[in-house]
């Protein structure tokens, strides 16, 4: 697909701009983040101060460096060239967590957190509060959880360092993921798919081009 030639993107944004009044504003600090983030990033460089364990590629855009969070010193994040991640996106790997993000991406008001291992492919497309997590943040025996619950608090001494079950979560390039979707650790979903609006994919295969839907999710059309 050709770029769009700036002389079309501002006839674009003028027209829009007289349909929605308000959206001058929002374009305005929109850019305004984006840019923002862009001179921290260069700062931090020239510095060097920038987050060890982030890469990111070529031309992409984030409008709030915090979005990607990386524990030291072995989590790593890797966001593709000319991809997008909003404001509200929450991207963080730790312990060992490798996350990898192909290009041409958009991530908006999405969550997604590592141990092990989750890989993104290209033009990835997420809707609102999704929720994606390759491991088990709490034990199922109550007496462990109650335990962890209890360190967490301050009032109990637990073990030093918990073990979480992880397994690796696989996104294939051109999967549309709808709103309040939530993708479990083990879920290995085939290029072309789309996740309906609600669904809770769980530890499986799930062919390329499948239209996911329910919870737990299953294949209801094949696109």
């Amino acid at each position: 697909m050709a770029p769009i030639d700036p002389v079309s993107r501002v006839a674009r944004v003028t027209r829009v701009i007289k349909e929605r009044p308000l959206f001058l504003f929002q374009y305005v600090r929109t850019v305004w983040l984006f840019q923002r983030t862009r001179t921290l990033i260069f700062a931090l460089k020239l510095v060097g101060l920038y987050p060890e364990g982030i890469r990111i590629g070529e031309r992409a855009r984030i409008q709030r460096l915090r979005c990607l969070r990386t524990e030291l010193p072995h989590a790593r994040v890797s966001l593709g060239e000319r991809s997008i991640v909003y404001e509200h996106a929450r991207i963080e790997s730790y312990g060992h967590g490798q996350i990898e993000i192909g290009p041409c991406s958009i991530l908006g008001d999405i969550r997604i957190s590592c141990r092990s291992r989750i890989k993104i492919g290209a033009r990835f497309l997420s809707s609102w509060n999704v929720f994606i997590q390759d491991f088990d943040p709490h034990p199922i025996d109550p007496v462990l959880r109650r335990a962890q619950v209890e360190k967490m608090c301050g009032h109990g001494p637990g073990p030093e360092n918990w073990e979480f079950p992880t397994a690796a979560v696989t996104i294939g390039d051109d999967v549309w993921l709808g709103a309040n979707v939530t993708i479990l650790k083990g879920a290995r979903i085939g290029s072309g798919s789309i996740v309906a609006a609600g669904s809770v994919v769980v530890s499986g295969d799930w062919p390329e081009r499948s239209i996911l839907a329910g919870n737990p999710a299953k294949v209801v059309k094949t696109v």
